[in-house]
């Protein structure tokens, strides 16, 4: 079987930490990043599968995880991404499709939508 690998970008470790949790098994490598730097760092190190990045890395008025989409989709264009947000809306969920999202997710974020993303990178 493929190795796959899963980045998640949140800036609260603790979700880091849970998602990092709930999504590694056998044959998935789960990477983390807090902040936009270091996630841009990682996706030109690796050939994500997924990557769930948190809207919102900086303070309240920051949307850094449309950044994330572009560049990834940009690095990665197979990549699958799932945009997270506590702060949701049908604006934000528009956007994140329209810049290339697979997945929008509203925190608090169940373990089913979190295997809906590991079942679109054939993973089970």
């Amino acid at each position: 079987m493929e190795k796959r690998r899963i980045l998640i970008v949140d800036d609260e470790e603790a979700i880091l930490l849970a998602f990092r949790k709930l999504l590694q098994r056998p044959g998935i490598d789960v990477d983390t990043s807090e902040n936009l730097e270091n996630a841009k760092e990682l996706i030109e190190q690796h050939e994500y599968s997924a990557i769930i990045a948190d809207l919102r890395l900086s303070g309240t008025l920051n949307q850094e995880g449309f950044e994330i989409i572009l560049y990834a989709k940009k690095m990665i264009p197979t990549v699958k991404i799932a945009l997270i947000t506590a702060y949701g809306s049908s604006g934000i969920q528009e956007k994140a499709r329209k810049l290339g999202a697979d997945f929008y997710f509203e925190k608090p974020v169940s373990v089913k939508c979190l295997n809906t993303v590991l079942e679109s990178i054939g993973v089970k």
